[in-house]
């Protein structure tokens, strides 16, 4: 299983947008894929039309985390959203979980024991993190092999990027975590013409190091998905942006090219 964060901690990225579309376009090309909602706001949960997990009445992925779970236990957070597409909802009590795993041991490991259990179930597993930096991100990358990193065109995304990058590298020097692999990033809601200052944004997001993998505009046809509880590529899969979403899965490293006929 391929284990993959979506992380940024500046807001209004289209994380979730990009974490609900990617996984929709691998379950489509027949990959076993499970996305999971680490944000207690539960967008991608709500995205998919899929309960929440309620604390106290039924385990959690928090619960899960901080008790420590065995493999069914671990099965039993798993939702079927659809023919290849799974998701572990959010809850509540993701609001809580930075502060208790505060207070835990080996508290940046807590997210892969749990995921790990999984790990034979599914193709590739993608996370989509809240806009934060605490120890559940440091649970998150301790987890992933591959880092995501959705952007948009504005000043801040360069300087969140920049610091994201020094949690890494702090992360790294502090546990001796493998380095993560930066698959690169998704520049999202892009709407064109630009001014002159989100021109200027967009060209420094392609002289950065890490490379641009995707390109994803304003399109109606995105929220309308979403609203429909689907995938853009069961909603619209012939559409421009179901194309950009293949594309980039493919220039990301999650399929291979297909060959031209």
């Amino acid at each position: 299983m391929t284990r993959d964060a979506l992380l940024n901690q500046k807001g209004g990225v289209a994380k979730t947008t990009t974490t609900l579309h990617l996984g929709g376009t691998l379950a489509a090309a027949g990959r076993k894929t499970l996305l999971v909602d680490m944000d207690g706001q539960g967008n991608l949960t709500d995205a998919l039309k899929v309960p929440r997990l309620e604390p106290g009445g039924e385990l959690t992925l928090a619960r899960a985390m901080l008790d420590g779970c065995d493999r069914d236990q671990a099965r039993s957070l798993v939702r079927r959203h659809s023919e290849n597409l799974w998701v572990i909802p959010s809850s509540l009590d993701l609001f809580t979980l930075p502060r208790q795993l505060h207070s835990t041991r080996s508290k940046e490991e807590r997210l892969d024991w749990v995921l790990e259990l999984l790990g034979d179930d599914f193709d590739h597993c993608l996370v989509d993190c809240r806009p934060a930096l605490d120890v559940d991100t440091d649970n998150i990358l301790r987890w992933a092999e591959h880092v995501l990193i959705p952007v948009d065109v504005d000043e801040f995304s360069l300087k969140a990027l920049e610091l994201l990058l020094g949690q890494v590298q702090t992360l790294v020097a502090e546990t001796r975590m493998p380095m993560p692999h930066y698959r690169g990033l998704v520049i999202n809601r892009i709407a064109r013409p630009f001014s002159g200052f989100h021109a200027k944004v967009y060209d420094a997001l392609h002289h950065l190091p890490l490379p641009v993998v995707g390109e994803i505009p304003l399109r109606t046809v995105v929220a309308e998905a979403k609203n429909k509880g689907q995938t853009i590529a069961q909603y619209e899969p012939k559409s421009d942006v179901a194309r950009m979403f293949r594309d980039l899965a493919v220039k990301a490293g999650y399929l291979p090219e297909t060959p031209a006929a």
